[in-house]
């Protein structure tokens, strides 16, 4: 049992909360400051709305489609969400666009009412109190996080403004506002748990917290302070990695010790979407808005270690995703594969799954990895959490830190070698040597950026490293293409009509060929509403 959001809604049935224009105030008849603030439930109850504010499943993973891992095959789904494809062909219009979804005032208003109002609680125990303040900073702190990864300068708000007028402000500079999220990031992890049991399990910890940070740091080049953070997550022996990389994903890693940062799905009350956007057809009546590229397939190394995998002798040109690293069947569907029906996926012969049609694959692979294998024939009723943030990706941040800091040395190897191990593929010094390359930083650099896509495929980050390490003009620009099997495939069988053939065909040209696609327009209906607000210069 998942028991945080069957809190959370009760909460929302309650009619207290509503999304405000930029930073204006709710209605007054929803709820009244000296009314409300009169039990610690009132404050466990605002302060737990927060959660609803992360990201869920159905909304992240629509990064995937910005980024050379997958194609968004629609323009016309949800706000953010629709523009998926149109931010990754890089043809967005700031004027007509919407990219709301992620300018969200409203969510850092609810989090600076409670810390406004939380004092107000008669009698409230201390340690809950302090508990909470620091769930609302760390919220807060993701928040800001988010905008400045995308828009860069934001107005940094920290504090309740009451009238429209008063809220109309300017944008702060990008590196004031991360200092603050380290700030509140800092003032958090003290005051929070290493775990919870019972009905707090999946609030934030001191862990998160403190990854986060790791996170924050190394989106924003402090690699000695990345490191640092980092390494304190892993000293602490709160988490390690859950043995299963494919069970991770579904509801048997639910609650893990790889979970750091979570967003809680329940099939009854909060299901996720996943089924539906990245789900097979002809198992779920999926309709697969997101399809994984071929670039992402051919990027998994051999099984024995051989990158590219094309290089290992016993590659098959008619076999190409036999003898890969584990982690390509458990994230990817590919032509052969089992499903979660048992049955064969094979998008060149069967109707609902074949190449183009409706609520077909585009390039000839779907996501396996966060399909909810449970209830098979039921869509948009995925009952496994969405890993916001997990143990692996602190590893990563490590090596990726460490490195840029003093070069491969023990530390950087042994961080990775732990997520190689529990995919089943070889060590840092059999890959290199089997490949022939030199542990220097400049290849270990590239090596982590490799084992980085491969270990988060699928989970939205690879759009963020792709502008964090200014590589859009390299990997978002110029054609992308279905699967190639002109070879033929002995997986498919090609007999009674059937075909086991597919010619490589052009989907989509990507135009990420101008500076400004590394950061994101101000939505125009917020700067409509403004006139201290300006639009970035790039996108004048």
């Amino acid at each position: 049992m998942k028991p945080r959001y069957i809190l959370l809604s009760a909460l929302l049935s309650t009619g207290l909360f509503s999304c405000s224009k930029f930073l204006d105030r709710p209605p007054l008849d929803e709820y009244s400051d000296a009314t409300y603030w009169t039990t610690e439930q009132d404050a466990v109850k605002f302060a737990s709305r927060i959660y609803e504010f992360m990201p869920s499943a159905d909304f992240f993973i629509c990064y995937e489609g910005m980024s050379d891992n997958a194609l968004s095959k629609t323009a016309s789904w949800g706000n953010t969400l629709r523009n998926a494809q149109l931010i990754g062909n890089s043809t967005f219009v700031a004027t007509t666009g919407s990219l709301g979804d992620e300018w969200r005032y409203d969510q850092i208003r609810h989090c600076l009412e409670f810390l406004a109002n939380v004092d107000k609680v008669p009698d409230m125990n201390p340690a809950l109190k302090k508990r909470l303040l620091a769930e609302v900073k760390v919220c807060l702190a993701y928040r800001y996080y988010m905008m400045t990864t995308l828009f860069g300068d934001v107005p940094l708000v920290t504090k309740v403004f009451s009238t429209p007028a008063e809220s109309d402000v300017p944008q702060d500079k990008k590196a004031v506002v991360v200092a603050q999220v380290i700030q509140w990031l800092n003032e958090a992890a003290p005051d929070l748990p290493a775990t919870y049991s019972g009905d707090d399990k999946g609030r934030f910890t001191a862990g998160a917290a403190t990854a986060l940070k790791a996170r924050v740091l190394l989106y924003n080049g402090d690699y000695a302070g990345a490191a640092q953070a980092a390494q304190e997550v892993i000293s602490s022996g709160t988490y390690s990695l859950y043995p299963d990389y494919y069970n991770l994903f579904q509801q048997e890693g639910d609650y893990s010790a790889e979970s750091i940062m979570d967003y809680i799905h329940i099939k009854e009350i909060q299901p996720n979407g996943l089924r539906d956007i990245t789900g097979v057809n002809s198992v779920s009546g999926g309709t697969l808005y997101l399809n994984p590229l071929p670039s992402l397939v051919d990027d998994y190394e051999s099984a024995a270690g051989y990158y590219p995998y094309t290089n290992d002798p016993a590659y098959d040109v008619h076999t190409p995703w036999k003898g890969r690293d584990p982690r390509l069947a458990a994230t990817i569907y590919y032509p052969g594969s089992t499903l979660a029906n048992g049955k064969m996926y094979d998008p060149l012969n069967n109707s609902l799954d074949k190449i183009g049609g409706d609520k077909a694959t585009y390039t000839g692979y779907a996501y396996k990895k966060m399909f909810d294998k449970t209830e098979l024939e039921v869509r948009d009723n995925g009952g496994n959490d969405w890993h916001i943030l997990r143990y692996a990706e602190v590893l990563l941040t490590f090596a990726e830190a460490k490195n840029e800091v003093a070069g491969p040395d023990a530390s950087v190897v042994a961080a990775i070698d732990q997520v190689r191990r529990r995919a089943g593929m070889p060590t840092v010094a059999a890959t290199f040597a089997l490949n022939g390359w030199a542990l220097d930083q400049a290849t270990m650099r590239t090596f982590i950026r490799h084992e980085r896509r491969i270990e988060l495929a699928g989970e939205g980050h690879r759009y963020f490293d792709i502008l964090r390490w200014k590589e859009g003009k390299n990997l978002l620009n110029g054609p992308v293409y279905t699967l190639d099997a002109s070879a033929g495939l002995t997986d498919i069988p090609a007999t009674g009509g059937s075909t086991n053939k597919f010619t490589k065909t052009k989907l989509e040209d990507r135009y990420f060929n101008n500076d400004k696609f590394y950061v994101w327009p101000i939505p125009q209906s917020i700067l409509d509403g403004s006139r201290k607000l300006q639009q970035q210069s790039a996108w004048k």
